[in-house]
């Protein structure tokens, strides 16, 4: 990995990589919104909203200024849940109705073993920068080494932007300047995935997916990796764009797709061996995806537009423009629910209930 000193450009995802950075950029400066918890509000369900997961029967979202809300009605009224930090969260998930994790900007990564009712810090970017370099120094590697000294002398700075749960006590999350790292006891212990993946430029990762034995990383720049053994190798993917992925699915055919900045999306069917432009006709950068229980991919948009794939072919679903958007999520009715700078979003999509 290069230098971590070159400069990188977060794109807008929704304000997320501009607006949403440059303020716990600030907050981090301070270091006390990592152990500040959030201040209870009535604003939360119209604030910007950026993750959500299903914890059995309950909808959570997290977003700004340490922001987790719970919803017994897939996401048309919320209630907010205490959380310990008031740095943004980024992201959210559950393996199962008592499991679940949630990660954010300063390194910060919450769990929950009741289900959401209490989160607890597991781990911040001041604890993640020294034990990255004492694993450098351990290594005896000069280069990761200086590198590692860095983050130490940044401070606790770097955001996480996606996580992958694999079971209660297993997630793995990525994030900013080429942050991989795993816990396989519930954040006790962290180990880096940093040495498995040639990110030599340090590039932002966006976005992580699973399918099978297969696991898909997205990031700045057009970054994509692969792995094809649960994790244990990657091999980078010769990238058919040179601007960012924000998003990535890995569907069950063991089809990828990345797709991001300026609407740009792209499908392989042979494991990144080559890859398929997928029309967009709307130029405006991809958000965030989902895919459905039958198989249906949907694309969000900055643009505030929610879009459906067929046949390498993205098509608008809704006629009048959203907020601009930053995640979506298949509702337990079968809806879309899209979250937005200014909230959530129920989003019927015509074939459910």
């Amino acid at each position: 990995m290069k230098s971590l000193v070159k400069k990188h450009v977060f794109y807008p995802i929704a304000l997320l990589l501009l607006f949403v950075f440059s303020i716990n950029k600030s907050l981090a400066a301070t270091a006390d919104a990592m152990e500040r918890a959030a201040v209870q509000s009535n604003l939360g369900s119209t604030s910007v909203l950026l993750g959500a997961a299903y914890a059995g029967v309950p909808l959570f979202t997290v977003g700004e200024r340490g922001l987790i809300l719970r919803s017994s009605d897939n996401g048309k009224t919320w209630q907010q849940v205490p959380s310990p930090v008031s740095v943004t969260l980024t992201d959210i998930s559950f393996s199962d109705e008592n499991n679940g994790y949630a990660i954010g900007h300063s390194g910060i990564i919450l769990a929950t073993k009741n289900g959401g009712e209490s989160w607890e810090i597991k781990l911040n970017g001041v604890k993640l920068a020294k034990q990255l370099l004492i694993e450098a120094e351990s290594d005896g590697d000069e280069h990761a080494i200086r590198e590692m000294q860095r983050l130490v002398d940044d401070g606790p700075d770097k955001p996480f932007f996606d996580l992958l749960q694999l079971g209660p006590k297993h997630v793995v999350a990525v994030g900013a300047y080429g942050l991989a790292i795993e816990t396989k006891d519930g954040g006790e212990t962290w180990q880096s995935w940093m040495g498995r993946i040639e990110n030599f430029f340090g590039y932002h990762l966006y976005a992580i997916k699973k399918q099978g034995d297969h696991i898909l990383i997205a990031g700045e720049q057009g970054f994509i990796a692969l792995s094809m053994d649960n994790g244990q190798t990657f091999s980078t993917i010769e990238s058919p764009y040179e601007g960012s992925f924000f998003t990535a699915e890995l569907l069950p055919n063991n089809d990828l797709i990345v797709a991001g900045l300026r609407g740009n999306a792209f499908v392989s069917h042979n494991n990144g061996a080559s890859w398929n432009t997928i029309m967009n006709p709307i130029p405006a950068s991809i958000t965030g995806s989902t895919v459905s229980k039958d198989g249906q991919v949907f694309m969000s948009n900055q643009a505030g537009m929610i879009l459906s794939l067929s046949n390498d072919k993205l098509f608008p679903i809704t006629h009048k423009p959203y907020p601009p958007l930053t995640h979506l999520i298949e509702t337990s009715k079968g809806n879309i629910l899209a979250l937005s700078i200014s909230g959530s979003i129920p989003v019927h999509i015509g074939n459910s209930k």
